[in-house]
C-alpha cells in the first residue's frame, strides 16, 4: 500500500513514528511524500491550542482527499484527544497502541481492547537515511504542570530497561548511525532499578564505536552533577535543551515548575564550568496567566544570563483539563504577541554572538547532505555548519569554523584531508 505519514510534535513523537515507518517499508509498503495514498498516518500533537488544530486541519485535509476509490483510510495516533475523530474512515489509536498501527495495515483488528499497550514495542530505524536518530527510552510524566496536557496523553513514567537501550543503541550504530539522541517525555526521570540517566549515559559511552551521543531536553531538577560531568566526554554533544518557561519564581510557583530561577542558574553555570562554550536551547511561554510586566522582565534578565543560541517562544494557550485554563487575569493577546517578539528578538542577538565565538576554531563536523557543491552537517556543540565542497556523507571531519554573517549557520575549512574517529 502507499502510506502518507504527516508526523507534529516533539522528538519523541518522531521518534515513535520513524520506527513505525520502518517496520512499513520492511513489510513492503511504499512511504510517500504525495498527496495521493491508499492510508494516511496523522501522529498528532496536542502540546498547544495551535498544534490541536493544526492536527485537526490536517485530518480535515486527509477526509477530502479520500473517496477516490473508496479505501482509503486515516490512522490518527498521537497526543491529541480521542474525540478529535469522530469519523468512520478515521482509525484512533492512543500512544499505548502506535506501535500497533502496522499490523491493523496488515488487516489486524483495530480493536484496542484486544491490543496489549505497551510504549516500547517500536523497533529501532535500520535505514540509515540521516546520520542522526532519535533513541526513545523513556515516556510519560507526573509532574502536573498547571500549563501541561503532557501527563493525561502519555500517563505516568515509564522507562525503557537499561539492557535494551544498550542492545537498540548497539543495533543503531551497526546500521550506521552516528549521532544518536536518547529522547523521552522527560528522559532526566529515566530508571530502571538503580541505572539512573547518569548511568545510562555512562554505559552507552564505555561501548567502542565512531559516535556521538546527544542528550534532548533535561528540567534543572534532574540534572545531577554526576549528569553534567559526563558532557566533558568527548563524544557527548556539548548542547541540551534545558527546559525554562519562564525566569520568574512566582511565575514558575503557577506553573507547578519543580525548579526556581537559582536552581536553573546554578545548572547553567555548573555546565559552563564543564565547557565554557557549552551551547543552551529552551522553551519560554509568554503571557502565562497573571504575569505581570515586572514578572516578564525577570526572564528577559534570565535569558541575559544564561545565554540562549536559540528559544522556542510560546504564547500561551489554554487547555482544556488543566488548572491554568481555570486561572484568572488573562494576559491580552496583544501583549503576548509583544513579549515573544521580544523573547525572539533578543535570543537572536545571543545567537549571533555565540556563533561568533567559533570564528577560528576548530571543530568536528559530522556530515550530513551535499547539495549544489555545499556540504552541511553540525558541529559538537550542535551548532549547523556548511563547508562549500564535497564530502563523504555521515563522517567526522576536522574544521576550522567562521562566522559568515548568517545567524543560523557556520562556515567550516577542512584542515583534515580525511575522515577523522572521534
Amino acid at each position: 500500500m502507499k502510506i502518507k505519514i504527516i508526523s507534529l510534535g516533539c522528538r519523541l513523537n518522531q521518534s515513535e513514528i520513524e520506527s513505525v515507518s520502518t517496520t512499513l517499508q520492511n513489510s513492503g509498503h511504499e512511504i510517500t511524500n504525495g498527496d495521493s495514498a491508499d492510508i494516511y498516518i496523522i501522529n498528532s500533537c496536542a502540546v498547544t491550542a495551535r498544534s490541536e488544530r493544526k492536527t485537526r486541519q490536517l485530518i480535515y485535509q486527509a477526509l477530502a482527499r479520500t473517496g477516490a476509490t473508496g479505501r482509503e483510510k486515516i490512522i490518527v495516533t498521537g497526543c491529541a484527544p480521542e474525540d478529535i475523530s469522530g469519523d468512520s474512515r478515521i482509525t484512533y489509536l492512543s500512544n499505548d497502541h502506535k506501535y500497533m498501527i502496522p499490523e491493523i495495515i496488515d488487516g489486524m483488528d483495530p480493536d484496542e481492547s484486544k491490543m496489549t499497550a505497551s510504549r516500547f514495542k517500536f523497533d529501532a530505524p535500520v535505514k540509515c537515511s540521516t546520520n542522526r536518530v532519535n533513541l526513545k527510552i523513556q515516556d510519560g510524566c507526573d509532574n502536573f504542570c498547571s500549563y501541561c496536557i503532557i501527563p493525561y496523553t502519555r500517563g505516568v513514567p515509564q522507562s525503557k530497561p537499561s539492557h535494551a537501550v544498550l542492545d537498540e543503541f548497539k543495533e543503531l550504530l551497526d546500521n550506521g548511525y552516528k549521532e544518536i539522541i536518547l529522547t523521552g517525555v522527560n528522559i532526566g526521570k529515566y530508571a530502571d532499578g538503580g541505572t539512573g540517566l547518569a548511568e545510562l549515559a555512562e554505559s552507552i559511552l564505555s561501548l567502542n564505536g565512531e559516535f556521538r551521543l546527544h542528550l534532548t531536553s533535561l528540567d534543572p531538577d534532574c540534572a545531577p552533577e554526576k549528569l553534567l560531568d559526563l558532557f566533558a566526554e568527548e563524544r557527548m554533544v556539548k548542547h541540551l535543551h534545558l527546559s525554562l518557561q519562564s525566569g520568574s519564581d512566582t511565575v514558575l510557583k503557577r506553573m507547578n515548575r519543580p525548579y526556581n530561577r537559582d536552581q536553573y542558574i546554578a545548572v547553567s553555570e555548573y555546565l559552563k564550568n564543564v565547557d565554557a562554550d557549552f551551547n543552551f536551547t529552551t522553551d519560554v511561554i509568554a503571557g502565562f496567566p497573571g504575569e505581570t510586566d515586572s514578572e516578564f522582565e525577570e526572564t528577559l534578565s534570565m535569558i541575559r544570563q544564561v545565554g540562549f543560541s536559540h528559544i522556542h517562544t510560546f504564547r500561551y494557550s489554554s487547555r482544556t483539563g488543566t488548572k491554568a485554563a481555570e486561572m484568572k487575569n488573562a494576559v491580552p493577546e496583544i501583549v503576548k504577541t509583544e513579549r515573544s517578539r521580544r523573547i525572539i528578538e533578543l535570543f537572536n542577538e545571543q545567537k549571533i554572538s555565540y556563533y561568533k565565538k567559533f570564528s577560528g576554531r576548530e571543530g568536528i563536523l559530522l556530515s550530513e547532505k551535499f547539495s549544489k557543491g555545499v556540504t552541511t552537517g553540525f558541529n559538537e556543540y550542535y551548532i549547523p555548519v556548511e563547508v562549500h565542497e564535497k564530502l563523504e556523507k555521515n563522517s567526522f571531519f576536522k574544521v576550522k569554523t567562521v562566522y559568515n554573517g548568517s545567524k543560523n549557520i557556520l562556515t567550516g575549512n577542512l584542515i583534515y584531508p580525511g575522515t577523522l574517529s572521534v
